[in-house]
């Protein structure tokens, strides 16, 4: 539920789809409907006529609350079932939108693919309790942020995770790679390219650049003649393909019959 309806869905890590196993959907749907139900929503602010004890805001932007009416409609007219909210909460004044959860979603609705950016929790089951399933399902997306996979087995949770395709990832908790300023935070695909925060943070602020020097006196970069141009056919072909050997082989035996290559091809 923080994942979901932390800032009113407004978080950029947040989590916009729950993959549940089949054994336990209907129960994990009957326990968190009525929490969910239970959120207060209203005007955190004092001065504005709050206690402050609000659970979810406002959304900053009025466009969105569109955006996430015509994804949540979509849903429900493909056959997702809708279990509470859905709709602009019509008790508030204001860019209210009810925190909602839907169940049967399925990854050929417009909510499985585009951002919601919104209070909405998708639920999305996974037949047979399948690992395979439930990891192609996740990965039938072109955003890849944060991801988590909560397991009373934190080896099968980490074994499902280094199959997410994402660029964040926690077993058993949600969101708290943000809080260590040591790791890099970021993602892959349609969620964006480089990192912050991290030494790869500070990279992708700097102007990186190659440079080569000839450190050494008397030792300068030269072109071995077998591929100097024009280039020997009869050596070249042999100084290459033992350059590969010496520099790319496993075996050490391998590199050792690079090395003779070299000598032979150059004399």
């Amino acid at each position: 539920m923080r994942g979901c309806f932390q800032n009113c869905g407004q978080n950029c890590c947040g989590v916009e789809r729950l993959f549940v196993y089949e054994s336990i959907a209907s129960k994990f749907i009957s326990a968190i409907v009525p929490k969910v139900k239970a959120l207060r929503q209203g005007i955190p602010l004092a001065t504005c006529g709050s206690d402050g004890n609000v659970d979810c805001g406002a959304m900053i932007m009025d466009a969105q609350m569109d955006i996430i009416q015509e994804l949540v409609d979509d849903a429900v007219k493909l056959g997702a079932v809708l279990h509470c909210g859905g709709k602009r909460n019509s008790s508030l004044h204001g860019q209210f939108y009810e925190p909602t959860v839907l169940s049967n979603v399925t990854g050929d609705m417009r909510i499985s693919q585009e951002e919601v950016f919104g209070p909405v929790m998708c639920i999305i089951t996974v037949p047979n309790d399948d690992d395979e399933t439930c990891i192609r399902l996740v990965n039938n997306c072109r955003f890849g942020l944060g991801s988590t996979v909560y397991s009373a087995s934190q080896k099968r949770g980490m074994n499902l995770g280094r199959r997410i395709r994402s660029g964040m990832f926690t077993v058993n908790d949600f969101g708290v790679n943000y809080l260590i300023q040591s790791l890099p935070f970021g993602g892959v695909m349609d969620s964006g390219f480089g990192r912050f925060a991290g030494p790869e943070g500070l990279r992708a602020c700097c102007l990186e650049r190659s440079i080569v020097e000839d450190r050494f006196w008397g030792i300068k970069t030269s072109i071995p003649p077998p591929i100097d141009y024009p280039i020997d056919g009869s050596k070249g072909f042999t100084f290459g393909s033992s350059l590969v050997k010496l520099f790319y082989s496993e075996s050490l035996i391998e590199k050792l019959i690079g090395i003779i290559g070299l000598i032979k091809s150059s004399s």
